[in-house]
């Protein structure tokens, strides 16, 4: 399961759902102001946390 925020993950969150129908959760993760400038999100309850958005999406595909 990832878990990402729409105000602050700065992941494209669509593209997200592509990658990985039915296994997202849209909501605060409580980490807004933290990791400004990176792109972050749970996946399977640990925080990941990249420099790019393609970095990210990396980790979603290996971990899943």
């Amino acid at each position: 399961m990832v878990r990402v925020c729409p105000n602050c993950s700065n992941v494209n969150v669509n593209e997200l759902e592509k990658l990985i129908p039915g296994n997202l959760e849209v909501e605060c993760i409580g980490e807004c102001g933290q990791h400004e400038g990176k792109f972050f999100g749970y996946i399977n309850d640990e925080l990941i946390i990249k420099d790019t958005e393609q970095e990210f999406f990396e980790s979603v595909k290996s971990k899943d």
